[in-house]
């Protein structure tokens, strides 16, 4: 893991501490506030160490900045306390401040999430920089795009593989079908790629090049959502190949531009700041800190991995009995949500399917305030995750949803 800053207009305290607390780790965190500096160890849930009440006072107020340093500690601290300790003398002086030095509406005891806005700047991670994928049959007019878009500040990759991308999950992917002529017998494969794209969370958007002449393929396309159909360029050169290019600078400026509109959310500000943690750490820990997370949105949950013939468990909490034997497949709630990657009530589900999950967990009532949650990969569910027992006023979990839909390949499956 590399040394994450961050400024704590866009990072409150509690939303720190409780990404830390989930994932574990170990280091200092230094916080800069107006001039005056304080550091804070942290051990897991712990903290340890002493600040200026001046510190105290301008992290109430957010004000100043922070810095994590992962690492041993250079010497153990006489006292440990619990991050909850540490918030409610946080809290304490934010009520001593008045609203005008505070300003309105700033509420730091509220949802440790709602404000989580991460300022990775240290951490470069996918997407930290618009990615743009190119899958092209026709490498030829990206010669001339890749070096303007790459001048734009835009991380452009060029494949010639219908496949989705295996490596990151892109911000944008354009999809550059083959001449009509070859066109034949292949549609599916470039189909197969854009439901990967509309499967991922958040839905990647895709840019179709050229097949409109196949009124079934276009239509296929439309009702998948494709962001815009442009035709294939009629020559490399000349103004056709001129006319093309912009066009489709155009299009692939307005796309990003309007993904960014929408700005950081806080599913988005989750997702990446619990990658930033455990951008090095193993499987093992990825899902125990998943599992630890997720106990801020459900009573009780367990993570199932998504085998050939089976559900296998990989790590529970809750539960009265984790089955150390694996579930059947044929569960229609749970295949429900492996193959249409979507989430499942475990209300929807049949009876049976209900009775026999819950005899498995052993969890002692139904479970009708569940849901099964996708954890995918490149667009395909590897794992589930079922919540049971809502631990927030609104049920909402969106923030843990968007995680586990990026979270497949840090799961060691």
């Amino acid at each position: 893991m590399k040394v994450i800053l961050g400024r704590l207009a866009d990072i409150a305290l509690p939303s720190l501490f409780k990404l830390l607390e989930s994932a574990g780790v170990t280091g200092a965190l230094e916080l800069d506030c107006g001039g005056r500096q304080g550091t804070l160890w942290i051990r897991g849930g712990e903290v340890a160490g002493t600040i200026d009440p001046e510190v105290l006072r301008a992290a109430a107020s957010r004000n100043g900045s922070f810095c994590f340093r992962p690492g041993s500690l250079p010497a153990t601290p006489a006292r440990w306390e619990s991050c909850r300790d540490v918030l409610a003398r946080l809290d304490a002086e934010r009520m001593r401040l008045s609203l005008e030095e505070v300003g309105q509406g700033v509420e730091l005891a509220g949802d440790p999430l709602a404000d989580l806005r991460s300022s990775l700047e240290q951490v470069h991670l996918p997407g930290s920089h618009p990615a743009v994928v190119v899958i092209t049959a026709d490498p030829r007019p990206y010669r001339y795009l890749e070096p303007v878009w790459t001048q734009r500040g835009w991380t452009v990759v060029v494949e010639s593989e219908a496949a989705f991308p295996a490596r990151s999950q892109p911000d944008l992917l354009i999809l550059h079908l083959p001449a009509s002529g070859t066109l034949a017998g292949q549609a599916e494969v470039w189909l197969h790629v854009m439901r990967a794209a509309a499967a991922c969370e958040p839905p990647v958007p895709v840019l179709w090049v050229g097949g409109l002449s196949d009124p079934a393929v276009r239509h296929q396309a439309v009702m998948l959502g494709v962001e815009f159909l442009l035709p294939g360029p009629l020559s490399e050169g000349g103004e056709a190949g001129r006319w093309f290019r912009e066009e489709l600078t155009v299009l692939v400026e307005r796309t990003l531009a309007r993904r960014g509109v929408r700005g950081r959310d806080e599913a988005e500000s989750l997702r990446d700041f619990f990658l930033a943690l455990h951008v090095d750490a193993p499987p093992s820990e990825v899902r125990a800190s998943l599992l630890r997370l997720a106990g801020d949105f459900f009573q009780r949950g367990v993570l199932l991995a998504v085998r050939e013939h089976a559900f296998e468990s990989l790590g529970a909490y809750g539960f009265i009995h984790v089955p150390a034997a694996r579930l059947p497949r044929g569960l229609d709630l749970l295949e429900d949500a492996v193959v249409g990657r979507s989430i499942v009530p475990v209300a929807a589900g049949s009876a049976a399917a209900q009775h026999a999950l819950a005899y498995a967990l052993a969890a002692g009532s139904d479970l009708g305030e569940g849901v099964v949650i996708p954890v995918l990969l490149h667009g395909e569910s590897v794992a589930l995750f079922l919540g049971d027992e809502p631990t927030r006023p609104d049920g909402r979990f969106d923030a843990l949803a968007a995680l586990l839909g990026r979270a497949g390949g840090m799961l060691g499956l």
